[in-house]
């Protein structure tokens, strides 16, 4: 499992490194998993999906804002990236 974190967050940093030059991104990570949590062998814990995206970005040294709830259009518009994991979504 850490693994596929560590992918993710690798593709996501060569994605950023290697399309803006020196410029930065503004990153907006939305919590819309339901705040249903997983056990994480690796670490010894349990997180959730939104968790595991936002310690892949720390890790990366990535600035970035996190909430429950969507901007809307004109404020979301503010942000080059959005992130969100629907992995354990459940609706309800």
């Amino acid at each position: 499992m850490r693994k596929t974190f560590l992918a993710a967050g690798l593709a996501l940093f060569l994605v950023l490194f290697l399309t803006s030059g020196v410029q930065a991104f503004e990153i907006f990570l939305w919590q819309h998993d339901n705040g249903l949590r997983v056990s994480d062998p690796v670490y010894n814990t349990s997180h959730t999906a939104t968790d595991a995206l936002a310690r892949t970005m720390n890790d990366l040294d990535l600035d970035y804002t996190r909430n429950q709830r969507l901007p809307d259009a004109d404020d979301l518009s503010e942000y080059d990236i959005m992130v969100t994991s629907l992995s354990f979504y459940c609706p309800g």
